[in-house]
Order: C-alpha cells, then sequence, then structure tokens
C-alpha cells in the first residue's frame, strides 16, 4: 500500500524520495533526479545518509541514528526543516524538506517520504538583503538632509521599485515616458549613494521613505 501512494509523486515539480524502516532509499522520483542528478538507479538501495551527506550549519544531521526515520515508525511526521545536501555534481544544495509518513500492514513496512524543494537562490538572496540591511547608518545615514533633496516624483518612483514594477510599468502608472521613469531612477541612485534599485529600496526602507 505505501508503495502505491508513491506513484502519486512521480509527475510532482518538488523532489520526493522515500526511506524505508533501515533508511534506504526507496522510491526516487523524476524531480528528485533534477534536482540532486541522481538517477533513480544511482539512488535506490543506498542509505539516504550516505548518498546525500545532509547536515545544516557545518553539522552533520544525516546519520544511522536518524530522527526524522524515529519519528516516522512512532506515526509522526517531523517537523518541516532546512538541509544542506550534496548533489551527484559535489555541489551543496539547500533543501526545505517537509516530510510524510506511509503506514504499511506492519511499523517495519512503515516510510518516511521526504518532499523537497530547492531553495539555494533564495536563501542567498535572503543572506545578501540582510547583508545591505546591516550597514550601518555610518556607511548609509550620515547625511540626514538627504530626504529633503529627493523630490515627490523621485519618492513616488522609489515606492514603485519597492512594488517590483519594471520602467514601463512605471510610466503607465505615472502618465510619463520611460525616459523620464530612466532618469528618475538614475537621480535616485546617485541622491541615495546606492548602484542598483535593490540596494535603493533596502536603503528607502531603512530610512522610512518608502
Amino acid at each position: 500500500m505505501p508503495y502505491d501512494l508513491l506513484a502519486a509523486f512521480q509527475t510532482s515539480a518538488d523532489g520526493v524520495y522515500a526511506i524505508d524502516a533501515e533508511q534506504r532509499i526507496v522510491y526516487w522520483n523524476a524531480a528528485a533526479e533534477r534536482i540532486l542528478g541522481y538517477q533513480p538507479s544511482e539512488a535506490i538501495g543506498r542509505f539516504c545518509h550516505e548518498l546525500l551527506a545532509g547536515g545544516e550549519a557545518g553539522t552533520r544531521v544525516c546519520h544511522a541514528e536518524c530522527s526524522v526515520m524515529a519519528c516516522a515508525l512512532r506515526g509522526h511526521a517531523a517537523a518541516t526543516y532546512d538541509v544542506r545536501q550534496r548533489a551527484r555534481s559535489g555541489e551543496i544544495r539547500l533543501l526545505n524538506v517537509s516530510i510524510i509518513v506511509l503506514r504499511g500492514p506492519n511499523r517495519r513496512s512503515t516510510l518516511a517520504a521526504h518532499i523537497f524543494r530547492d531553495v539555494t537562490e533564495r536563501r542567498r538572496q535572503d543572506d545578501r538583503v540582510r547583508g545591505l540591511l546591516a550597514l550601518t547608518a555610518a556607511d548609509r545615514g550620515q547625511d540626514a538632509g538627504t530626504a529633503d533633496r529627493i523630490t515627490a516624483r523621485e519618492t513616488e518612483v522609489l515606492r514603485l521599485l519597492a512594488s517590483g514594477l519594471t520602467n514601463a510599468q512605471m510610466a503607465r502608472a505615472l502618465g510619463i515616458s520611460q525616459t523620464t521613469v530612466r532618469n528618475h531612477v538614475e537621480h535616485l541612485l546617485t541622491k541615495l549613494d546606492v548602484h542598483s534599485r535593490l540596494e535603493a529600496v533596502v536603503y528607502g526602507a531603512q530610512h522610512h521613505l518608502l
């Protein structure tokens, strides 16, 4: 019965692999191959902790005494978690993992299905934004008159930038040309002493300009 249920995951956009009570991989879907690079023939039958060597913050969390499988054998799914796991290429990918427990006719036939998505790039972007937010006032806020130098129209443009609009969308929203929008953006970057639209938005949030 648990193995029959796994067939539903074959076309999932999320990677899915399942392990048995001994922590051997018994199922590996197409998305798992796409994200981590291992073909089913390379993954199935392997111990998951040996194949993927999962860890976080320099600590290995995947090992023979797996807490995820221990929870599954008690009939409980582990909480969703992030883990760094090794792809076939050797690259370390950050995965966000959810667990579904598939109960069989007896305890030892229980499977733990790991449903995961690659959040490596999202974490990199989050880290970049946190780094920008961590800039000190000495780095970005010494000039208290900056806000006074920004025109009302430039403030409107900054707020639209924060909403993720393109130049064309901002031009339509403000009833001006794309060239004028581009000029406003360039003036903003100069006045705020930043180098990108993202930095301008972060600066605006830090200094209550949005």
